[in-house]
């Protein structure tokens, strides 16, 4: 599918194409072409408001992009969960998504572009998480719940941020440093987590949700 504002939002580089997938295995486009055929057929399931069209996410080798960090579903009216979209992925995505794809946000996120931007500007700092509608739904599309930031400090973090709490300064520093800077509001939850590749790093989650 083609459309009429690509050409506003031109590739950047070339971007090398993924490693073909063994075969045998069902790969994530086969299984989102199948749910796009599925949708567009006589016994397709349609959401009451439209558009009532499908497989915008086939174009332009999206689905090798994400195949490495998606939890695939089969069922297409589910969502296909992803974490890890680094700073490759993240700027392979901003040179192949239209600008209406970039503006999606959950729950009072920063908008998908401006969380993709600024993964690629802090290579090694930022990894985002969220999911994917596919193309067996009308309003595909992929949306970005929260991020991983690296920051090195010890911070004093509660779950209901009791008195004392210093999330705030975790928060400052995403929107001033980092760049998530066009959400709504804070994270609904902010807490410190271990990555097992990276064990003398120290991570947050923030996550609106």
């Amino acid at each position: 599918m083609t459309h009429s504002t690509r050409s506003s939002h031109p590739r950047r580089r070339t971007t090398p194409r993924h490693p073909v997938s063994p075969r045998g295995l069902r790969t994530l486009r086969a299984t989102w072409e199948r749910q796009a055929a599925e949708a567009g057929g006589p016994g397709g399931f349609h959401h009451l408001h439209g558009p009532h069209t499908h497989g915008w996410l086939l174009a332009d080798a999206v689905p090798e992009l994400l195949e490495p960090i998606v939890h695939a579903d089969d069922d297409p009216l589910e969502p296909t969960f992803f974490a890890h979209l680094d700073a490759p992925v993240a700027e392979a995505l901003l040179a192949r998504f239209a600008p209406a794809h970039l503006v999606h946000r959950s729950n009072g996120s920063p908008t998908l572009g401006n969380q993709l931007r600024a993964t690629v500007a802090h290579p090694g700092e930022i990894t985002l998480h969220g999911f994917v509608l596919g193309p067996g739904r009308c309003d595909e599309r992929l949306v970005s719940e929260g991020a991983l930031v690296r920051f090195e400090a010890d911070l004093l973090v509660t779950e209901h941020h009791a008195p004392g709490c210093e999330c705030e300064l975790l928060w400052a520093y995403a929107v001033d440093e980092l760049g998530l800077d066009d959400a709504e509001h804070a994270p609904h939850r902010i807490h410190r987590i271990h990555r097992a590749e990276a064990p003398d790093e120290t991570w947050w989650r923030l996550l609106w949700a």
